[in-house]
């Protein structure tokens, strides 16, 4: 008796198990920040400078891969199946740098890998990078602090840009077309910003 129990427990979960396996489970989507072509195309008379444009720096829980949303007030949580393809201040650095090198207003602009003689260092912290759900509608807030420092007098200005962007939808995808949109915003206005505050 004892042993048909044990054959028929054991027979009951390898049909468990065996069902499992049929189950499609979905996959989970990796996100990136991208400008378009067509943004931030400025005519301005180009600056015989070289720009250093550090990596930002941010608090811990912005230091992940993760796409953080909020529906309660102090509760940040994060989406299981969709991510960042890299940190935030790492995409973030990549496609300021690309985009002010892109602009030709300067002689070089170079990234913090790299070692050189610089006329201004671009520093930033990235404050607030999240998506805000409340009932069925969604946005997204950009807070990233700059400062600009001349490396001749050490004089160091700085500004602080926001960006709200409502969300076509409240998942994952919304933000990441949201978040988009406000880089892209946020790569003119820095670059007119930068350019005005250099000589």
């Amino acid at each position: 008796m004892k042993i048909r129990l044990k054959l028929l427990a054991i027979g009951l979960i390898i049909i468990l198990f065996s069902g499992c396996t049929g189950v499609n489970l979905p996959s989970p989507k990796t996100y990136k920040l991208e400008l378009s072509e067509k943004c931030c195309k400025i005519n301005k008379e180009k600056k015989n400078i070289t720009i250093k444009i550090l990596e930002p720096v941010t608090n811990k829980s912005l230091n992940t891969s993760a796409i953080y949303y909020t529906k309660e007030k102090y509760q940040l949580q994060t989406y299981k199946l969709s991510k960042w393809s890299d940190y935030p201040v790492k995409m973030l650095l990549e496609v300021l740098s690309n985009n002010i090198d892109g602009s030709n207003m300067y002689d070089n602009v170079v990234t913090s890998h790299i070692y050189a003689k610089v006329d201004y260092t671009l520093q930033s912290e990235l404050i607030k990078f999240n998506q805000n759900i409340s009932n069925d509608r969604s946005n997204i807030v950009l807070k990233i602090k700059f400062y600009l420092t001349n490396s001749k007098n050490r004089k160091i200005i700085s500004k602080t840009f926001y960006y709200l962007e409502d969300t076509q939808s409240t998942n994952a995808y919304g933000a990441v077309i949201a978040f988009n949109k406000a880089v892209e915003k946020l790569n003119k206005d820095i670059i007119l910003w930068v350019y005005e505050n250099t000589q």
